[in-house]
């Protein structure tokens, strides 16, 4: 077999100072990857385009020659179709990738095939078009296909036998994705982008499959020209700083709660989210960590440089397996790269002692209205327990219970919460039997009636805790009402 000739896009210009596969090759890997894309997508669009190259850039071995790097981003293309999908299984490549196939081979083929072998080889083999989809297309039926794509198997593995590449042994998904790779290959002496469009370009678009690829999806709508110039910046882009945070099984009740701490965040697996790192993001992971909703034993955080980013939606590049190959090594309650998680806040001191003045207090207040009034009215039907703490509120009452919750400063009066239901105020709960809302220096009143509260608004307008609970409890004496300065 002769030497391969030196493998170049001829018309598109390598500067001395970026030599990576991705800019040498981006033609190629621009129509390899936007092909994979377009045949699953109904539109394709700009900004997944320059995801998915990026990502394929990031995936390619600095070595990777012309079929290499189309190989590559192939297989990167469908790995972000999964991505888009929510799936983030392991990377795993063409475990004959440094098989080059040569096209001689693929038109040794051509030369050899019947018109039906040629068709499928093609057409299902080469495009990627299933059998049972090919059938009408070539009015055939799906019976002569079967054999037809076996009897190219065999001429595969004849022809590459001949230059000493041994397939036996090789199970069918394995010949079939050489001869895939058969059916696509290409030379390196393409016209290159700026030839494309000419005469020369479309007839030679005609045998070249690499060609005859970019010319379809430009005709299409999908590329156009300009997309198979390299970009002025570094490809792939600069590694980027990104965290990961995953959960122990044990804590996962909690999912729910540090999801929602984590706006933007991607979820990579049941138990991992990668996002980019903020101090709002720190300081909610500190604050969860110290209600232990989950506890710092139950988390492992690592924050590191990685090949990759967050684009589209997705992780893109190798920063998972970067961020997956450091987090696995941290011991759990441990992190990387930030500061460390917080131990959780004792409990709070008993209430026995505030309940017995409660109690006492209720004792005086009923004994006060007996002898005030001739008839007696309902006391609540609830009771509640309310304190301040660093960050805003902290209460507890009946599970039963409606509950609204509302800051009272004049002016700056305001509804924080208002349930329509008892389960409504679950938001709320810190994880061990209690609830807590955000809120700064103003009077809160906490209400726990047995139905729906719908006076919310008018009490908004009363300036202090105090006048606000005459107004509660003049529209529902059975409320129950909490003040807390």
């Amino acid at each position: 077999m002769e030497p391969a000739p030196s493998r170049t896009l001829p018309t598109l210009s390598i500067p001395a100072s970026d030599q990576g596969p991705a800019r040498r090759h981006w033609a190629a890997l621009t129509v390899a990857v936007a092909w994979e894309l377009a045949r699953v997508l109904p539109t394709l669009r700009p900004q997944l385009l320059s995801a998915a190259r990026q990502h394929a850039a990031w995936r390619l071995p600095p070595s990777a020659g012309l079929a290499e790097t189309e190989s590559v981003a192939a297989a990167a293309a469908r790995e972000i179709l999964q991505r888009r999908a929510g799936r983030y299984p392991r990377w795993e490549l063409d475990p004959d990738v440094d098989l080059l196939p040569d096209p001689r081979w693929r038109q040794a083929v051509i030369d050899t095939a019947t018109p039906l072998h040629e068709a499928v080889f093609r057409l299902h083999y080469g495009d990627g078009v299933p059998l049972e989809e090919l059938a009408p297309r070539l009015r055939v039926d799906l019976s002569w296909l079967r054999p037809a794509r076996e009897a190219v198997r065999e001429l595969v593995r004849v022809i590459v036998g001949e230059d000493g590449v041994g397939t036996e042994g090789w199970d069918e998904p394995r010949v079939d994705r050489l001869v895939a790779r058969v059916a696509l290959a290409a030379g390196d002496r393409c016209p290159g982008p700026g030839g494309l469009a000419t005469e020369i370009g479309r007839a030679h678009g005609e045998s070249c499959p690499r060609c005859g690829r970019a010319l379809r999806l430009i005709r299409e709508g999908v590329l156009g020209p300009g997309d198979l110039y390299a970009p002025d910046t570094p490809v792939p882009p600069a590694n980027e700083t990104l965290t990961l945070l995953q959960l122990h099984p044990e804590g996962r009740k909690h999912l729910k709660v540090l999801a929602a701490a984590l706006p933007g965040a991607i979820r990579v697996g049941d138990d991992q989210f990668v996002l980019v790192g903020s101090e709002a993001i720190d300081l909610a992971v500190r604050e969860l960590a110290e209600a232990a909703t989950p506890d710092r034993r139950m988390l492992r955080i690592v924050r590191a440089s990685v090949p990759g980013t967050l684009a589209e939606g997705m992780v893109i590049g190798a920063a998972l397996e970067s961020l997956r190959e450091l987090v696995q090594i941290l011991p759990w309650g441990e992190v990387r790269g930030l500061e460390a998680l917080p131990e959780p806040l004792p409990p709070p001191p008993s209430a026995i002692r505030w309940w017995a003045a409660a109690g006492l207090v209720g004792c005086l207040a009923i004994a006060a209205a007996v002898m005030a009034m001739s008839a007696s009215e309902p006391g609540p039907a609830f009771e509640v327990a309310a304190r301040r703490d660093a960050s805003g509120v902290r209460w507890d009452t009946d599970d039963n219970a409606f509950v609204d919750v509302i800051a009272v400063a004049g002016d700056r009066a305001e509804l924080l919460f208002h349930s329509t239901s008892p389960a409504d105020k679950a938001v709320l709960a810190t994880g061990d039997g209690a609830y807590h809302v955000d809120v700064d220096d103003r009077e809160v009143v906490i209400v726990a009636t047995t139905s729906e509260f719908g006076d919310g608004p008018l009490v908004l307008a009363a300036p202090t805790g105090a006048q606000a609970r005459q107004l509660i409890r003049a529209r529902l004496p059975e409320a129950a009402v909490a003040i807390v300065r």
